[in-house]
């Protein structure tokens, strides 16, 4: 299968520093690992954590050879558990909050798979209809998940920002996946920088 990829960083309008980190690497197989990391705003050296995960799973990745589509997703959720543990003691030990959110995506032969922990969000399209792939670990996230509220009142909400998890904050993460997604055309993948600015027609677009 033919894949054609790009990403971007932007620092924003409005933000003094960019927390976000991305990757995007192929392993010895060919296969396509994406990452994105964006550090907790509220929390004193996320830039840290970000930036050292998405450095750490670029390396880790290229090295790789899977004997199956399970073997490779047993390892990406390994890795995202372990990255939880390995940032949340480094916290502890310099009593200095370093959280972060993490979406992995892989392309793996014609198949895809996506696992997310935060507000880093992938879209797949096809046909101009958009659908969320990831869950998203926001306090308006969750409250559109239950249909309390309307997306337009989740963009203007003052508590968009919120976040119900991230990696390096807890013990206990729940890891949310999809398997084998194989019927889009374009999958798009971002931090709350687009989802919060963007309704999803505008992103579509």
């Amino acid at each position: 299968m033919s894949v054609a990829y790009f990403y971007s960083n932007n620092i924003g309008l409005k933000k003094q520093k960019n927390e976000d980190a991305i990757i995007v690497k192929k392993n010895s197989q060919g296969y396509i690992l994406s990452v994105i990391c964006d550090g907790v705003s509220s929390h004193d050296n996320s830039l840290f954590s970000s930036n050292y995960i998405t450095k750490k799973l670029s390396k880790l990745w290229i090295n790789t050879k899977f004997s199956s589509y399970e073997n490779m997703k047993i390892w990406v959720l390994e890795k995202i558990n372990h990255f939880n543990d390995e940032i949340l003691d480094k916290s502890i030990k310099s009593n200095i909050q370093m959280g972060t959110t993490i979406l992995i995506t892989v392309i793996y032969d014609k198949k895809i798979f996506t696992a997310n922990v935060g507000d880093s969000l992938s879209f797949g399209i096809v046909d101009r209809n958009i659908e969320l792939l990831s869950s998203d670990d926001s306090f308006v996230g969750v409250l559109l998940n239950a249909g309390a509220i309307t997306e337009y009142e989740a963009s203007k909400h003052p508590k968009k920002h919120f976040l119900t998890q991230a990696l390096g904050v807890s013990e206990n993460i729940k890891i949310h996946y999809k398997n084998e997604i194989d019927r889009f055309e374009y999958i798009i993948n971002c931090s709350d920088g687009l989802t919060t600015m963007l309704s999803k027609k505008e992103i579509v677009d």
